[in-house]
Order: structure tokens, then sequence, then C-alpha cells
């Protein structure tokens, strides 16, 4: 697999130039470059529980909590996905800011990285149950079932075994990967929030406001207004 080390803010935005121009690229950060690219049902403190009878106990309880009683199997492992069920999913996303954010915003003392990922198909989750599928690890856009899904513009690769991570065997496609140092992660956290990627915008719920002003609070004395107005207008 391909890896490049970031150097600057400036050398991210010229990384990402040349995903510009498709639009199957997709992406996902981790705050932990030293993670494999697997499920959370498939590490090691959820992997002694089988992910389907954890979704099945899910769904039962979960009926009083949602909008709407017609969701397909797909919809309903993504919403579990997204309100912390381990399960065989894997968080991508079609905006690569996003994944910096996921990359940079936890684990501030460890490099954290990029991954960048072109499937050669996308799965069809219309005939089949998503503990059915024949691929070993596919990848699919799902229904905005959710607020967070929205917002995150998020897609998942599905892994018939969640203990397997994607990777160079089995990618199925083309894979490549960007490691973020730790000493880039504070400054690059506050050009995603210039740019309104953050808590508030990508968990547009109760959870995610009081994410955003905590980390506000947390970061208060980065926003020391000690700026020289002359030097704005040179440049």
């Amino acid at each position: 697999m391909k890896e490049t080390t970031l150097q600057s803010i400036e050398h991210l935005h010229k990384y990402l130039e040349k995903f510009r121009k498709s639009s199957i690229f997709k992406f996902r950060g981790q705050s932990d470059d030293s993670w494999d690219l697997i499920p959370k049902a498939g590490r090691k403190n959820f992997s002694k529980v089988f992910d389907e009878e954890s979704f099945k106990h899910w769904k039962r309880r979960a009926l009083s909590y949602l909008e709407r009683e017609n969701y397909t199997e797909w919809e309903l492992l993504a919403i579990a996905q997204h309100t912390g069920l381990p399960t065989r999913l894997l968080d991508w996303t079609h905006t690569p800011l996003v994944a910096v954010f996921f990359a940079v915003t936890e684990n501030q003392d460890k490099d954290g990285s990029i991954y960048v990922y072109k499937p050669k198909s996308f799965l069809s989750s219309e005939n089949e149950s998503p503990f059915e599928v024949k691929e070993e690890i596919g990848l699919y856009q799902p229904s905005t079932s959710s607020n967070r899904l929205a917002n995150q513009y998020g897609y998942f690769t599905i892994h018939k075994n969640p203990k397997k991570s994607l990777n160079d065997k089995n990618k199925n496609g083309y894979l490549e990967k960007l490691i973020i140092p730790a000493n880039l992660k504070l400054e690059l956290t506050q050009m995603l929030n210039q740019y309104g990627i953050n808590y508030l915008t990508l968990f547009p719920d109760l959870e995610g406001l009081s994410k955003h002003l905590s980390w506000f609070a947390e970061n208060y004395d980065y926003w020391d207004k000690n700026f020289n107005e002359k030097e704005l207008e040179e440049d």
C-alpha cells in the first residue's frame, strides 16, 4: 500500500487535489495510525459475541426509538452502527475533510491516518441481507436513514467476517494511506472548525452540540486574538 506522511496543512490540500476529478474515491480517518481497517464487531473487546445476534436484540428493543416502522434491514444496521452497536460495517465518507476530522480529534498524542479507497464495484443492497453478502468485503452507499449519516456523507464497507480487516490482499480496488503526525492534529482541528467541520455539523443532535461546546471550552486559549491587522491588510 502506498503511504505518504503529511508535512503541513498546505500539503494536505495538495495531497487531496489528485482525488478531486473523480467521485468514486472514499475516505476514512482513524485517530491512531496503528489501527487496522476492521469493523467494531471484529475487534478484540467485541468479537466474542456474534454480531448478528446482537443486532437481533437491538432491533427488538429499538422499535420505540425509531421514527418509522418500515426500515430495511440495511437501514437498521446503519442506524445501529451510527448509534454505537458493534456491527460488521466500517464507516467511510465521500468527503475527505470529514475523514480528516475523525483522524485528528482524538488521541492527540498519537499519529492518525487517512485511508483512500477506490473499489472496483459497489454492493447492491436490494436483494440481499447484510448477513448474506457473497463478497468478503464490499462497499455500498446507504440511504440517509439518519441525520448523522447524511451530514457525514456516509458510506460503508461491510465485512463478511468482521474479524478480517481491509488490506492490500483483499482490497479489490485501490487503497492508499496518509499518515497525520500528532503534532499537526491541533492545528488541523482548528482549520476544520473554521471550514464548518466539527462535532456540531457532523453530529446534528444534542450529543453533537454538547461535544462541540466542550471542545470549544477545552480549546478556548487557542483564540488569543493576537493578530496584526496591518499584516492582514498586506495579505
